[in-house]
């Protein structure tokens, strides 16, 4: 007789557990992906629905790279509040480099998580209006970051519906714009987040991702610091630092 021990209890520790349970609050995770686990489509977002693979993204030493035709459609519409976090390569791309997006042109902005291209400025691009004049605008903060290509970093964008802020984590670098007049967060549910890719037709520099998260909400800086804390702890067990 053969006894198999299944374990779905949140650590740090266990490498591979049977499902993710992770120690840090979960509540309005609406995907999230860890592409080194050898399922792409697999969203590990508590009820969440399973992600569409396009094309055939390869995955080597637990990162996963996307480019025009090889990404993820996760499936999930933008909301108010936001919060994209990911775990990247950084690079200084000479196209821009979209890690979680739902770009469709500057008319239907949406959110995105990108590098901007021949910079090493970590962007976050937010579609806003000005509720006093109804005027659409696109709102961006940005951090410029120590590249060396290929290195690792845990990133996010954050979105309150009132003012947005970007970061790297591992750089202890960040940007925020805060709007002087009466702005909020347009919302289009059409719009779905993609990781590799906007929707648009702009062509995309590739992308190494090792993880990405979906939030319909804006996180605290102290959630952020412990979603940071477990995957630097993930990766660490595998030789990777963030």
């Amino acid at each position: 007789m053969v006894m198999v021990i299944k374990s779905n209890v949140p650590s740090n520790i266990i490498a591979n557990p049977d499902g993710w349970n992770p120690p840090f609050n979960t509540d309005g995770l609406l995907y999230a992906g860890i592409y080194g686990r050898g399922n792409l489509s697999k969203n590990f977002a508590a009820g969440g629905a399973d992600a569409v693979v396009s094309g055939s993204p390869v995955v080597s030493n637990h990162f996963a790279t996307f480019d025009l035709n090889n990404f993820i459609d996760t499936g999930v519409p933008t909301t108010k509040e936001t919060t994209l976090i990911a775990v990247v390569k950084k690079v200084n791309p000479t196209l821009r480099q979209f890690f979680i997006s739902s770009y469709n042109g500057t008319g239907d902005a949406g959110r995105s998580l990108v590098i901007d291209k021949g910079t090493a400025r970590l962007t976050f691009y937010s579609h806003y209006k000005n509720t006093e004049t109804n005027a659409n605008t696109v709102l961006n903060c940005y951090a410029t970051l120590n590249v060396t290509a290929g290195e690792p970093a845990f990133i996010y964008g954050r979105d309150t519906g009132k003012k947005i802020n970007v970061a790297s984590m591992t750089d202890k670098l960040s940007g925020e714009n805060i709007p002087t007049t009466a702005f909020e967060t347009i919302v289009n549910p059409e719009l779905k987040y993609r990781v590799g890719r906007g929707i648009s037709s702009e062509v995309p520099g590739a992308s190494d991702i090792g993880a990405a998260l979906i939030f319909d909400r804006a996180l605290s800086d102290a959630e952020i610091k412990s979603i940071y804390d477990y995957f630097q702890a993930y990766y660490a067990r595998r030789g990777i630092s963030i």
